[in-house]
């Protein structure tokens, strides 16, 4: 019998005391269990470790540059999985998910698979929420923008190839003048060079918005739109950027 790869979930946590016990119990709580659950609590002032720590997961505090970039870089050393699953501390997984990404990343040889976002909030992030469930759907260049880091997952075998994108990301972000570093956004953009990617909106994490107002969430959007459009273009006018 074939072994069944081994699973791990990152979850990425600046001050979630609030949010990251039901996000850790959501994960714990699968129709396939992940084999290594890792909390990287990164820089947080609140109770996030404490809460964290009460629960059966490896917790590591990370304190050092700010940037959720940096935080991922130290859950990718800290895992072991032949699948990595990541996810934020503010997101509640579907019973689902980990059984469905997995399950994706075996099919057509995908190199980075994610899911719908489902967006709760205020009118606009529940509007948009809609169009990205009907819109995520997609595979390979037209998956890469809906590839975010709250839902995603790639192959362990693919961490050398996920960390130098995650870094090289930060300083292309800066080059370009963005007003953010979407670090998911370039890791789809590589990742859609080496191999195939898929994004399904068969299952879900939720997230709260963090824009309290439909104008805060539309500005929002323009934004990542104006930030998106430049990465891409970017991306295409150099074709020799590989990880």
């Amino acid at each position: 019998m074939d072994r069944q790869p081994t699973i791990s979930v990152i979850i990425i946590a600046h001050n979630e005391e609030e949010h990251i016990g039901a996000c850790i119990e959501h994960i714990l709580h699968q129709t396939k269990k992940a084999d290594e659950i890792v909390v990287i609590v990164h820089n947080s002032t609140d109770r996030t470790r404490e809460i964290a720590e009460s629960y059966p997961v490896t917790v590591v505090s990370y304190e050092g540059p700010v940037g959720i970039t940096y935080a991922r870089l130290k859950g990718l050393q800290s895992v072991s999985g032949d699948i990595i699953l990541c996810t934020d501390g503010d997101s509640r997984a579907k019973v689902d998910w980990v059984e469905t990404l997995a399950r994706l990343l075996g099919a057509r040889d995908n190199r980075l698979v994610g899911s719908y976002v489902r967006l709760e909030g205020n009118l606009f992030v529940r509007l948009f929420s809609i169009v990205h469930k009907y819109s995520c759907a997609r595979k390979d260049a037209a998956a890469a923008s809906w590839v975010w880091g709250a839902s995603m997952g790639f192959w362990g075998k693919d961490i050398g190839r996920v960390r130098p994108i995650f870094e090289q990301g930060s300083s292309l972000s800066k080059e370009i003048g963005l007003s953010r570093n979407p670090e998911d956004y370039w890791l789809a953009l590589f990742m859609s060079r080496a191999g195939n990617i898929e994004v399904t909106n068969h299952t879900y994490v939720a997230v709260r918005a963090k824009e309290t107002s439909f104008w805060h969430g539309l500005k929002r959007n323009r934004e990542n739109i104006g930030n998106g459009e430049r990465m891409l273009k970017y991306f295409k006018e150099h074709p020799e950027l590989t990880s």
